[in-house]
């Protein structure tokens, strides 16, 4: 799944090829919750920067419940292929990705504090007693809307990467500027370190990865 090369990418997704979203009435839950969900199809689903579905199309889909004082939870689904052998009794190639997030959103000043723990799992992975593919994270975000800019920045943290990777750190920044009420451009760029790769690969192990992109939207699509 997490490559551990260096890369940089013009872009991660090119089209969206479909996408719909359903929110529920605010108040289903009580006044002070309430639920959406979304499902979409993507010409591939990148995860900082590589393929996780063998740069095929993928559908994905997701449900959050909000709730008072910007607390959220949520769950997000995905096809996966990492496009590895399949050895005899073995699962290697996980064929779905399944998250699973809490997160509360805080503001401070004009800008909003967005701290999430985050649970990556992949059920049908199975290493015969190898490292794990799951791995957990805590996610924090730190944005602000200029009006003619939103600027982002993210610091995710892992005890223990992916697939034994051992303690993993990810910054990045992004920015989005809104060109009119359909139209939005964006720009990425984050560096993944990964504490088993770096005494594996050295330097190399390490990764840069980057993207731009445009977002239309018309109506729910």
């Amino acid at each position: 799944m997490k490559n551990l090369t260096k890369t940089f990418l013009g872009a991660a997704s090119l089209a969206v090829l479909f996408a719909g979203n359903a929110q529920a009435a605010d108040g289903i839950l009580g006044p002070d919750f309430s639920v959406s969900a979304a499902v979409a199809v993507q010409s591939d689903y990148r995860f900082r920067g590589i393929s996780q579905n063998d740069k095929q199309p993928t559908p994905e889909a997701t449900l959050n419940l909000f709730g008072p004082d910007g607390w959220y939870a949520g769950t997000w689904w995905a096809k996966t292929n990492w496009n590895v052998s399949r050895p005899s009794g073995g699962g290697n190639n996980p064929s779905m990705e399944s998250d699973f997030y809490l997160g509360k959103n805080t503001k401070i000043l004009d800008s909003n504090l967005n701290v999430e723990a985050y649970y990556y799992a992949y059920p049908d992975f199975n290493a015969s007693g190898g490292p794990k593919a799951s791995f957990f994270e805590v996610i924090t975000q730190l944005s602000h809307d200029f009006g003619v800019a939103s600027l982002t920045g993210t610091w995710a943290y892992s005890p223990e990467f992916s697939l034994g990777g051992g303690t993993g750190n990810y910054l990045a920044g992004g920015v989005s500027v809104p060109v009119n009420d359909w139209l939005s451009l964006s720009a990425n760029v984050g560096h993944q370190w990964v504490q088993g790769a770096k005494y594996t690969l050295g330097r190399d192990g390490d990764y840069t990865h980057g993207d731009i992109g445009g977002t239309l939207t018309y109506r729910s699509l």
